[in-house]
């Protein structure tokens, strides 16, 4: 009978996660190769327990299969970290559109003074063709702000080759104002932007 404490690791079982772990190494798509980095340090770790005269027990079934799983996942984070060094990082602003990134139709400075401008905003505003709140909150969407920012002020321009309206918006400074000559088809899609300029507040 045999005297030892534990059975002996099943042939077969431990054949099949040999298996299964060589096939997973071969399956390119499975992950990508893990760094060498990661490899000698699980050899060095194995390899730095200490070797003692006395022979060792036999591994139980059990015991064998939670040192696979844990070697497998430490292979799996080193490979999980090094994809992740190699990611491109992810952008620290938005990608949408912003007062800042307006493509502008054609290049062209404002036509109207600041003076004028800025008289707009102690006059009724004069939203022409952009009248409809809900045109009104498009065209402030294609030009990168808040459908509900407040329209400080507005008038229509006639322009030599169409009309225009001038929309005054508030600054991220607030002691001063944007100023967005658009086209009436300013929409989401399409800010139509003719020219913008930032005041400073009288």
């Amino acid at each position: 009978m045999d005297g030892g404490s534990g059975a002996k690791p099943d042939p077969a079982a431990l054949a099949r996660v040999r298996a299964d772990l060589a096939a997973l190494g071969a399956d390119a798509d499975s992950a990508p190769e893990v760094p060498p980095a990661v490899t000698a340090r699980v050899v060095a770790a194995l390899r730095a327990e200490p070797a003692h005269s006395v022979p060792r027990p036999r591994l139980r079934r059990a015991q064998l299969a939670a040192l696979l799983v844990g070697l497998v996942a430490t292979l799996t984070a080193g490979v999980v970290g090094a994809v992740m060094l190699t990611r491109e990082p992810a952008p620290l602003f938005a990608t949408g559109p912003t007062a800042e990134r307006i493509t502008v139709d054609r290049a062209a400075g404002m036509p109207i003074p600041d003076a004028k401008i800025l008289e707009t905003l102690s006059q009724p505003p004069d939203f022409g063709l952009l009248a409809d709140p809900a045109a009104r909150a498009s065209c402030l969407e294609g030009l990168g702000y808040p459908t509900t920012t407040p329209v400080l002020g507005a008038r229509t321009v006639d322009q030599p080759d169409g009309p225009a309206v001038l929309l005054v918006l508030p600054d991220r400074r607030p002691d001063a104002v944007v100023a967005a000559l658009v086209r009436p088809t300013c929409n989401a899609a399409h800010p139509a932007l003719v020219a913008r300029a930032v005041l400073d507040r009288p």
